[in-house]
């Protein structure tokens, strides 16, 4: 699932505890909407990391054709 789609679902769960009279459910529905929030920054992090993998793996077959034409 993207980032995009757990920072949905958190925004849904703070509307749900924003409307919400009782005082227990409104704090449960905004636990859940935490959760989704950090599933939201790790899946961002997931993210970032694997462009910094395909980033680095770019560099190093640049600088092997640049080696081979070197030689």
């Amino acid at each position: 699932m993207g980032v995009e789609y757990w920072l949905m679902r958190a925004e849904e769960f703070r509307t749900k505890a924003d409307n919400c009279e009782d005082p227990q459910t409104r704090d449960s529905l905004r636990k859940v909407a935490q959760n989704y929030a950090d599933l939201a920054r790790q899946a961002q992090r997931m993210l970032n990391a694997e462009q910094q993998r395909e980033h680095r793996g770019l560099d190093a077959r640049r600088d092997a054709q640049r080696q081979r034409r070197m030689n």
